[in-house]
């Protein structure tokens, strides 16, 4: 069975309202529940509205679910967002592995290479425009 972000959610606060709803519910279909790539996306997408730590939430539900989730893509979105990429482009990065196609120059500073998708000159366009503010 499948379960969604507000079910660990309710069991990673412990004072939530369906606390103790999924508490039974995970009692009753612990060994049967599942979650994709999308559960992690979206609760680092929410991490900042509850109080609870990502990697141990991470962890938490990796050991209480049958998934087949690459989890080293989960962590290492996860570092990537602590060096400062958003949820998106954190999961991106750890999904292109060595290289990425982008034209985003965020993933310069987290040690992939990017290949540039936008032109040379646009390139040189926008350092000389820097030079000259």
């Amino acid at each position: 069975m499948y379960a969604a972000v507000d079910f660990w959610v309710a069991l990673l606060k412990g004072d939530d309202w369906l606390t103790e709803r999924a508490e039974e519910l995970y009692a009753e279909h612990g060994d049967d529940l599942e979650v994709s790539l999308t559960t992690f996306v979206e609760l680092f997408l929410i991490e900042e509205q509850f109080s609870f730590d990502r990697e141990q939430a991470v962890i938490s539900i990796l050991e209480m679910t049958n998934t087949d989730v690459d989890e080293q893509v989960v962590f290492q979105a996860s570092e990537y967002i602590d060096d400062g990429l958003n949820v998106f482009d954190a999961f991106h990065a750890a999904l292109a592995g060595d290289v990425i196609l982008s034209s985003d120059k965020a993933f310069d500073d987290i040690g992939i290479e990017r290949v540039q998708l936008e032109p040379e000159t646009a390139t040189a366009e926008a350092k000389a425009e820097a030079e000259d503010e």
